[in-house]
């Protein structure tokens, strides 16, 4: 899993600064769970790739196409649970936590 990571935050590190991936983003494309043909594409945040609800995403990616994709990260999933799980990690991202 880490390989993934470590590949995919590449772009995290490069950017031509054209209309391409943002800088710190990883373009993804949801293949609603068959893996060939067209896909929805998404953009996201690294950071949201190493919340807890995306493991499962992640491991259901390496499984489907291996450790070592380059480019975009393809997931077989549902676009539909793929957006629920973008909707938890922005929530939990954006609530402030409270320490006391």
């Amino acid at each position: 899993m880490r390989e993934l990571m470590r590949r995919l935050s590449f772009s995290d590190r490069v950017s031509d600064g054209g209309g391409g991936v943002p800088r710190g983003c990883v373009p993804v494309l949801v293949c609603g769970g068959g893996g060939g043909g067209e896909g929805e594409r998404f953009v996201v945040r690294v950071e949201a790739l190493r919340h807890p609800s995306f493991a499962a995403l992640l491991e259901m990616a390496a499984q489907e196409f291996g450790y070592k994709q380059e480019g975009v990260l393809r997931v077989p999933c549902d676009v539909r649970h793929f957006k629920d799980v973008l909707a938890a990690v922005s929530v939990s991202v954006s609530s402030p936590r409270s320490r006391n």
